[in-house]
């Protein structure tokens, strides 16, 4: 197994265990497991636009449930707050199972809870298959990046991980307004009924047509060793990060429509086209973040953090001056390169007995950001005061900058050693 270049080479070397031969022509070198990311990332994209489509379904779902905006923005909460509390517990349960099989029959979960939130009679049943939606969620999203992992050689990698999570960045662009089309068009039920078909489409094909993957017997008695694994510490390391990051995002992108309006006097008419060039540019991101995340994984990662403090400053401090455009880009593309890096350099870093922990944990933290960022947001200004919430959401990128930083010195300094 040829060893990628640049300085994802550790992660190589400690993935290559293989006695047999390695391959000595281009022949003979593995393969891009195109159509089985694919697949992932459809699912990705499924579940990604059923966290977020009560949002996009607040009148039609208010008027069918006999609720409040309120009301059916708990929906989203609850999804997230169930996120958080079962992940981590389900990621270890099942870690013995063939991961094959934990992605589809978590998708197939999900897939019955969304057909039950279609039917739902009352607001509470709504509730309730809106958590169990939610636990099967959380499993699937700490376990696919692993699946997917297993299904990649090294070299691979990073273009592999970016193929799968340009499901999640393709599902705020499209996701949301199909949905919405959809409840317009029909019902907001049948929004609902429209996505637990495919999930359960999906699960099928993921159960009969993708390789099984079980853990091998000798990491799973590795599971309790006598002495800690050396990966925790940047594991937890990048959890940080990505809690801290996700915080200062949605600090910011929760007003993103105050920011363009108030403090750069944008044309309302205007808002929704720079909002899709912002999503096009996540795009982008996610495209050129694959090919670097196999060639330059670390200094990629820092650059783009760093370069998204500088669109935080300019969007504080010159919001009224044309480099707004340039800052809203740079955002968008930092936020669609963010993840397939972070997620490359994670897998690189954890060990075959945490790689799961490392996923789940990153699923809880990004969520716990998620819940609590509009609210700090809020908190120093919010719609009123936009600019001070883009002041915290730049101090907040620096921390995750240098956390991980401190993630990445540290773990591949123990992949070195």
């Amino acid at each position: 197994m040829a060893a990628p270049a640049g300085d994802a080479a550790p992660y190589a070397r400690r993935m290559t265990t293989s006695t047999a031969p390695v391959p000595t022509t281009a022949a003979a070198a593995p393969r891009f497991p195109f159509g089985a990311l694919l697949l992932l990332s459809f699912a990705v994209f499924v579940t990604v636009t059923a966290e977020s489509l009560p949002a996009g379904l607040l009148p039609e779902m208010v008027e069918g449930l006999q609720t409040d905006p309120l009301g059916v923005g708990l929906l989203i909460s609850v999804w997230a707050l169930t996120v958080i509390v079962t992940s981590v517990p389900l990621a270890r349960l099942t870690a013995r199972f063939d991961r094959r099989l934990v992605a589809g029959g978590a998708l197939a979960v999900f897939a019955v809870a969304n057909a039950a939130t279609a039917l739902a009679p009352t607001y509470e049943a709504a509730v309730a298959t809106r958590i169990a939606a939610g636990v099967a969620h959380g499993l699937f999203w700490a376990i696919v990046i692993v699946y997917a992992t297993s299904l990649l050689a090294p070299s691979h990698l990073g273009r592999g991980l970016a193929l799968v999570t340009a499901g999640g960045t393709v599902a705020t662009l499209a996701g949301l307004p199909a949905g919405a089309l959809i409840a317009q068009l029909l019902s907001w039920r049948w929004a609902f009924g429209a996505l637990a078909a495919v999930a359960l489409v999906l699960a099928v094909i993921i159960l009969i047509r993708l390789p099984r993957r079980v853990p091998e017997p000798a990491l799973l008695r590795a599971d309790r060793p006598r002495g800690a694994d050396a990966s925790l510490v940047p594991i937890l390391l990048f959890a940080a990060a990505s809690l801290v990051f996700a915080l200062g995002q949605f600090a910011t992108f929760t007003y993103v429509r105050p920011l363009l309006e108030v403090s750069a006097g944008v044309p309302e008419a205007q808002v929704p086209l720079l909002l899709f060039a912002y999503g096009a540019a996540g795009l982008a991101g996610v495209a050129v973040a694959g090919p670097l995340a196999d060639h330059w994984p670390r200094a990629s990662l820092v650059i783009i953090l760093a370069g998204l403090v500088a669109a935080f400053g300019i969007l504080t401090l010159a919001a009224d001056t044309p480099l707004v455009y340039v800052a809203l880009a740079g955002w968008g593309f930092a936020i669609g390169a963010f993840f397939p890096l972070q997620s490359s350099l994670l897998m690189r870093i954890a060990t075959d007995r945490t790689r799961t922990l490392a996923s789940a944990g990153t699923v809880v933290t990004f969520n716990v950001g998620i819940a609590v960022g509009p609210w700090l947001g809020d908190l120093v200004g919010g719609a009123a005061q936009p600019t001070a919430a883009t002041a915290l959401s730049g101090g907040a990128v620096l921390v995750s900058l240098l956390l991980v930083v401190a993630a990445v010195v540290r773990g591949f300094r123990r992949s070195d050693a």
